[in-house]
C-alpha cells in the first residue's frame, strides 16, 4: 500500500525529537471525501487503517462520523469537520486525495511525515 502513495512532505529537516522517536506510533488518514459506509473509497480506507493499527495506533477522521468510535480491530474513528484532530505526537498524516488538507497536516503535525494518496 505505502507504493500507491505520493510524499507531500517529510519531516522537517535537522534532528527529530527524542519524544518522536520512541516506539509508541500515531497514525492519522484523513478522508474528506468520504460519503458512506459501503463505498469503495471507504473499504480501501478501513483496509488501510487496520493494516496500520498493526504497528501503532491508527485513527481516521471523515465527515460523515458523528462522533468518535473504535471498531473490533482496534481502528479509532474520529468526525472531520473544518479542522484536523489534536495529538501529541503524530507519526504519519495519510490524506486521502486532497492537497489541501494535506497541506494543512503538513503544518499542523510538523514532526509527521505527510502522504497524499
Amino acid at each position: 500500500m505505502i507504493q500507491a502513495l505520493q510524499v507531500f512532505a517529510a519531516r522537517a529537516a535537522g534532528g527529530v525529537q527524542a519524544e518522536s522517536q520512541s516506539s509508541f506510533r500515531n497514525f492519522l488518514i484523513v478522508a474528506p471525501g468520504s460519503v458512506g459506509v459501503a463505498t469503495a473509497p471507504d473499504e480501501k480506507v478501513m483496509e488501510l487503517a487496520r493494516h496500520l493499527n498493526q504497528e501503532g495506533y491508527a485513527y481516521v477522521a471523515r465527515p460523515n462520523q458523528k462522533q468518535m468510535e473504535d471498531d473490533p480491530s482496534g481502528v479509532r474513528y474520529l468526525p472531520l469537520s473544518h479542522q484536523l484532530p489534536a495529538f501529541g505526537v503524530m507519526t504519519a498524516v495519510i490524506v486521502i486525495g486532497d492537497p489541501l488538507w494535506a497541506a494543512l497536516a503538513a503544518a499542523t503535525y510538523p514532526e509527521a511525515d505527510i502522504f497524499l494518496m
